[in-house]
C-alpha cells in the first residue's frame, strides 16, 4: 500500500508526453518512432506503446500526460488496516477519502479523515475553506465551521498535499516501490496495467489509456497495511469553478 501517502495525509488526524497513435478507421495504426526498434517488431503498434519502454520511463510518461492534460475529477480513499492478534484479520484503521474537480490552479474538493471534514474552493490565487466543528476546533479558526474562509496563502492546505494536485497524486500513487512495470496488452483492450511493485508483491495496479496520452483511468493497492482506490475522469474537460459570494471571513 501507499504507506508514505496514507502517512502524509494522516498525520494532522493522529517529460513527455507520449504523442496519440490512433488512426482513422480502416487504416493501421501507424508505429510509434521513440521504442527501440528490437522492441516493435514488425507489426505496427496498435496504442501508444508504453510497455515497449522502461518502467521508469513509463512512470515518467503518465505522470507528464497528467500535468499536461489539465482538469479532472477524480475520487478516492485510503484505510489503514491495524496489526490483528496473531490468526486474526488486521483491522481496519485511519481513513481517508477525497473528491476533486478541476485543475490545480482553479478546483473544487472535498476531504473526510477521520472526524475531520472540509471542503475547498481554489480560484484566482486565493483558496476558501469550511469545515465541520472537529476540522475548526482543529485549525483554531471558529468561522470555519459557519462558512468559508478565505486565504490567500497555502498553510491551510499543506497537510492535504498531494492530494489536491493531480500531477502530485499520480506521481506518488506510482512511487509506491520504486518498480513500475507496464503489462503487455491482450486484444482489443482500451486500457493498460500498470503494476506498482513486482509482480511477486504488487503494490497496486495502475490502469492507463492505451491509445493517446496514458492518462491514468484507476488505481487499487491492498496489502498487510492498508487498502485504497481511486477512480480518474473527465480529463482535459473544463471545469466551472465560483468563489463563495459570503464568506465567513474574507480576505481583504
Amino acid at each position: 500500500m501507499k504507506r508514505r501517502l496514507l502517512s502524509l495525509a494522516l498525520a494532522g488526524v493522529a517529460g513527455v508526453v507520449l504523442a496519440g497513435c490512433s488512426a482513422p478507421s480502416g487504416e493501421a495504426p501507424p508505429t510509434p518512432t521513440q521504442f527501440p526498434a528490437d522492441a516493435i517488431g514488425e507489426e505496427p503498434i496498435a496504442g501508444n506503446g508504453l510497455w515497449l519502454v522502461s518502467g521508469d520511463d513509463a512512470a515518467s510518461e503518465i505522470v507528464d500526460a497528467a500535468a499536461a492534460a489539465g482538469p479532472v475529477t477524480y475520487s478516492g480513499s485510503f484505510t489503514e488496516l491495524t496489526p490483528a492478534a496473531a490468526g486474526a484479520e488486521p483491522a481496519p484503521g485511519r481513513s481517508l477519502s477525497v473528491r476533486f474537480s478541476g485543475r490545480v490552479d482553479q478546483y473544487t474538493a472535498s476531504i473526510d479523515a477521520g472526524a475531520l471534514s472540509l471542503e475547498i474552493v481554489t480560484i484566482d490565487g486565493r483558496s476558501y475553506l469550511r469545515g465541520n466543528a472537529a476540522y475548526a476546533a482543529r485549525a483554531g479558526i471558529p468561522e470555519l465551521e459557519h462558512g468559508f474562509v478565505c486565504t490567500a496563502g497555502d498553510s491551510l492546505l499543506e497537510e492535504w498535499e498531494p492530494f489536491l494536485k493531480p500531477r502530485d497524486l499520480v506521481d506518488e500513487l506510482l512511487d509506491a516501490s520504486g518498480t513500475v512495470t507496464v503489462q503487455a496488452p491482450q486484444g482489443d483492450v482500451e486500457t493498460l496495467d500498470v503494476v506498482v511493485g513486482t509482480a511477486e508483491a504488487p503494490a497496486g495496479v495502475m490502469t492507463v489509456q492505451r491509445t493517446g496520452p496514458p492518462l491514468p483511468a484507476g488505481f487499487t493497492a491492498g496489502d498487510a497495511t492498508g487498502t485504497g482506490s481511486f477512480a480518474f475522469t473527465a480529463w482535459g474537460e473544463p471545469v466551472a469553478v465560483v468563489a463563495p459570494t459570503d464568506p465567513a471571513l474574507a480576505c481583504d
